[in-house]
C-alpha cells in the first residue's frame, strides 16, 4: 500500500510541471483577453452617442438646387386614362380598386405582390444581415436644420460573407410621412434621424434603426489621420475639385480661397482630407451619379488602407477617429459588425445605387431638380441586392501617387503671375470656386 502511495506521489511530481505550464498558458490567454477587452471598451467609450438627435440641432438650411449637367429635366408624366367599357345588361362585380401610390402622378409605380411583401418582411426580420445607415451631414454653419447630404446603407451580409454599400441619391422625390412630398435628403432637416429612418422604410421597405453620422469636418480628419488617400483623377476632375475646395473655404470662413488646392498632373494623386472632400463633392462636370461613384471609390480606398495597416496602427487610428463619429449603435452591435465585416469578406465593397437605371426620369418639382422614380420597383431591386446577392469583390487596389507640383500663388488680379505660368496648374478653378462649391 505504501508502495502504491509513493508511486502515485512520484507520478504527481512528474506531471506537475506540465500542469503548471498549461495553467500558465491559460492565465496568459486570460490576461491577453482581458487586455484586448479593456482596449476595445476604451475605444468604444470614445464613440460619440448624443442624447439628443443632432441632425436637427445645428447646420445649414436646405439650399435651392440647380440642374446638374447631363440631367435635362423631362416633362411631367401625365397619367393615361383608360376609357371604361360600356355597361352590359348584368354588370359584373368590380374588383377592389388598387390604392393610389405616392408619386404615381409623376411616374408609374409598380404594385408589389403579396408574396413580395412577405419576402420583404422576412428579410427585415433576419439576423444574418447588419444594415447601418451612413449619413454624411452638411453642417458647415452654426444655426438651422440641415440636410443629410450623403446617405448610404452599409450591409454586413453574414449569410454570403460579403460587404455591400448602397447609395441613396438625395434628389429622389419621396413621400415624407407627416410632411408630404420632398427630396429624400430633406427628411433629416424636417425630423432628424428618426424621420429619415421612417421615410426610407415608407418608400423603400427597408427597416433601419442604426446609423453612423460623419460631417464634413469629421470626413477631413478621417482622411488626414490615414495620411491621405491616393485617387486616380483626370485634369478636369482636379479643376472641379479645386472649385469645390474654393467654395468650401469661402463657406468655412477661410480667407485664402486657394488653401488646400490640388497641384498635380492627372493620374494617381495623393489627397489630403480637404482635397478628398472636394473630390467627393464634384458634380458639375458630369452628374450626381458620377459623384456617388467617386464617393464609393473614396470609401473603398479608405477601407483598403485600414485593412492593410498593422494592428497598432489600426488602434491609433480608431483612438483618434472614434470621437469624431456619432452613432446610436451599442458596443455589442459595433463589435458584432466589426468582427463580421473584417473576417467575413475578401475586403471589397459591392456597390448599388438608388435610383436604379430604367426606373426613373429627371424632372422639376417646386422649382427644384428631382428624380421621379418607381419607388416600389426600386425597393424590390434593393432587397434583391442586399439580401440575395452573393457576389464578392476584391479590395480596392492602392495606388502610388505621382509627384506633387509646386503650389501656385494668384496675383491680385486673380491670374497667375507670368513667372508661375509654366508647368501644370492642376486646374485652379478659382473663378468658379468664388461662386460656390458644388
Amino acid at each position: 500500500m505504501a508502495g502504491k502511495n509513493k508511486a502515485a506521489e512520484g507520478a504527481a511530481k512528474k506531471t506537475s510541471p506540465l500542469k503548471k505550464i498549461l495553467l500558465a498558458l491559460l492565465i496568459l490567454i486570460l490576461l491577453l483577453l482581458a487586455v484586448v477587452a479593456v482596449l476595445g471598451m476604451g475605444l468604444l467609450g470614445r464613440v460619440s452617442r448624443p442624447e439628443q438627435d443632432g441632425l436637427i440641432m445645428t447646420g445649414t438650411p436646405e439650399p435651392e438646387e440647380e440642374y446638374a449637367p447631363e440631367q435635362t429635366p423631362t416633362p411631367t408624366r401625365t397619367p393615361v386614362i383608360t376609357p371604361s367599357p360600356a355597361p352590359e345588361a348584368t354588370a359584373a362585380p368590380s374588383a377592389t380598386p388598387k390604392p393610389i401610390l405616392p408619386v404615381s402622378e409623376y411616374y408609374e409605380q409598380t404594385y408589389l405582390s403579396d408574396e413580395q411583401f412577405r419576402k420583404i418582411a422576412e428579410n427585415n426580420e433576419s439576423d444574418e444581415f447588419i444594415n447601418v445607415l451612413l449619413i454624411g451631414a452638411d453642417r458647415r454653419k452654426e444655426k438651422g436644420s440641415y440636410n443629410s447630404d450623403t446617405m448610404m446603407i452599409a450591409t454586413v451580409d453574414k449569410r454570403h460573407g460579403t460587404l455591400k454599400l448602397t447609395s441613396l441619391m438625395r434628389d429622389m422625390l419621396v413621400n415624407i410621412p407627416g410632411h408630404g412630398y420632398g427630396k429624400l435628403n430633406s427628411a433629416a432637416a424636417k425630423g432628424g434621424v428618426d424621420l429619415l429612418f421612417t421615410t426610407i422604410e415608407e418608400n423603400f421597405h427597408i427597416r433601419l434603426n442604426r446609423y453612423v453620422l460623419v460631417d464634413f469636418y469629421m470626413f477631413v480628419d478621417i482622411v488626414d489621420k490615414l495620411g491621405g488617400i491616393t485617387i486616380k483623377m483626370s485634369a478636369e476632375e482636379i479643376s472641379a475639385a479645386n472649385d469645390c475646395i474654393a467654395g468650401l473655404n469661402r463657406q468655412m470662413g477661410v480667407e485664402y480661397l486657394w488653401d488646400g488646392f490640388i497641384f498635380a498632373e492627372e493620374g494617381p494623386v495623393l489627397l489630403t482630407g480637404k482635397q478628398a472632400l472636394g473630390y467627393s463633392r464634384i458634380r458639375k462636370i458630369d452628374s450626381e451619379f458620377a459623384r456617388t461613384s467617386r464617393q464609393h471609390t473614396v470609401l473603398n480606398t479608405i477601407l483598403s488602407m485600414f485593412r492593410k495597416a498593422s494592428l497598432s496602427k489600426q488602434y491609433d487610428i480608431l483612438y483618434d477617429l472614434l470621437p469624431l463619429v456619432e452613432t446610436n449603435m451599442t458596443n455589442a452591435e459595433i463589435i458584432d459588425a466589426a468582427i463580421s465585416a473584417l473576417s467575413g469578406s475578401s475586403g471589397g465593397l459591392n456597390y448599388f445605387r438608388l435610383p436604379v437605371e430604367g426606373y426613373f426620369e429627371n424632372g422639376k418639382w417646386n422649382k427644384k431638380f428631382v428624380f421621379f422614380a418607381d419607388l416600389p420597383g426600386m425597393a424590390w431591386e434593393l432587397h434583391e441586392f442586399i439580401f440575395e446577392s452573393d457576389a464578392d469583390v476584391s479590395a480596392q487596389k492602392l495606388l502610388t501617387p505621382n509627384p506633387s507640383l509646386p503650389p501656385r500663388t494668384p496675383s491680385p488680379s486673380g491670374f497667375l503671375e507670368e513667372s508661375d505660368s509654366t508647368g501644370t496648374l492642376g486646374g485652379s478653378g478659382i473663378s468658379s470656386g468664388l461662386s460656390g462649391a458644388d
